[in-house]
C-alpha cells in the first residue's frame, strides 16, 4: 500500500471530521447558555468539561474500531479488497448526501439534517447543563448523532494506519482526535474575545457552502482514492 495514498486518505477525514457541524453547534449554544447561568471562569470549566467528554467519545470510538478492523482483518485479508470497493461506494453516497441533505433549507439557516424533534432535545439538555458529569456526557452524546457521516471515516482511517509502524500510528490517532475537537476550541476561543452567540452564527452561515463544498469533494476525493488502493494497490 502507498504510504502516500494512505496520507491523503488520512488528511481528508481530518479535515471532514473537522468541518462537521453539530458538536460545535452545541457547543456554542451550551457555552451561549452557560455565560447567561454562571461565571465566566464556571462556564469555562463547564467548556472545558464539554471538549473533554467529545475527546473522550472519539477516542473511545476511534479504538474500539481499530480493534475491530485489525480482528477482522488479521483473520480475514482476503476480504481487503471487497472492503475498499464498498468503502468507495459509501464515499459517492457521502458526497451527495451532505451535499444537499446535511444543512436543511434556508440561506441563513445553520438548522442540519436531524429532526426538529432531536435536536430541541440537545438544547433542552445544554440548558439543564449542571455539574461537570452532565457536560461530559452532552460533549461525548452530541457526536453520536453524525455517526452516519464519521463513521465511515473511522473505518477506512483505521483500515489504512494498519501497515504503519507503532509510533507514527499512536500520533496519526492523536492528530484525529485533536481535528474532531479543535472546533470547540475555536468557539471557545472566540466567545473568550467577546464574541456573542449571533456573532458566531452569522459566521457558520457565512461558511456554510465552503463546508458543502468541502464535504463533497472531499468525500469524492475519498470516494476515488479508496478506488486506487483497491485497484493499483491490490490488484
Amino acid at each position: 500500500m502507498s504510504i502516500i495514498t494512505s496520507v491523503i486518505i488520512l488528511v481528508l477525514s481530518m479535515l471532514i471530521s473537522f468541518c462537521m457541524q453539530l458538536p460545535s453547534g452545541t457547543f456554542a449554544l451550551f457555552y451561549h447558555y452557560a455565560l447567561g447561568k454562571t461565571s465566566i471562569k464556571n462556564a469555562d470549566d463547564r467548556a472545558l468539561s464539554f471538549i473533554l467528554g467529545a475527546e473522550i467519545f472519539t477516542t473511545i470510538l476511534w479504538l474500539l474500531i481499530y480493534f475491530l478492523t485489525f480482528t477482522f482483518f488479521y483473520n480475514f485479508p482476503n476480504f481487503y479488497d471487497l472492503f475498499l470497493y464498498i468503502m468507495s461506494g459509501i464515499f459517492l453516497a457521502e458526497a451527495l448526501i451532505t451535499f444537499f441533505f446535511y444543512y436543511r433549507k434556508g440561506k441563513k439557516s445553520t438548522a442540519l439534517f436531524i429532526s426538529r424533534k432531536t435536536a430541541a432535545g440537545i438544547i433542552n439538555r445544554t440548558k439543564k447543563a449542571r455539574t461537570r458529569s452532565d457536560c461530559i456526557l452532552i460533549g461525548a452524546l452530541v457526536g453520536i448523532f453524525e455517526l452516519i457521516f464519521t463513521l465511515p471515516l473511522y473505518l477506512i482511517s483505521t483500515s489504512v494506519l494498519l501497515n504503519f509502524p507503532a509510533l507514527p500510528r499512536i500520533l496519526l490517532i492523536a492528530f484525529y482526535v485533536l481535528a474532531s475537537v479543535l472546533p470547540l476550541f475555536i468557539v471557545r476561543y472566540a466567545f473568550r474575545l467577546n464574541n456573542n452567540l449571533a456573532d458566531i452564527q452569522r459566521f457558520r452561515v457565512k461558511i456554510k457552502p465552503i463546508v458543502k463544498l468541502i464535504f463533497f469533494f472531499g468525500f469524492l476525493a475519498l470516494a476515488l482514492t479508496t478506488i486506487y488502493l483497491g485497484v493499483v494497490s491490490h490488484g
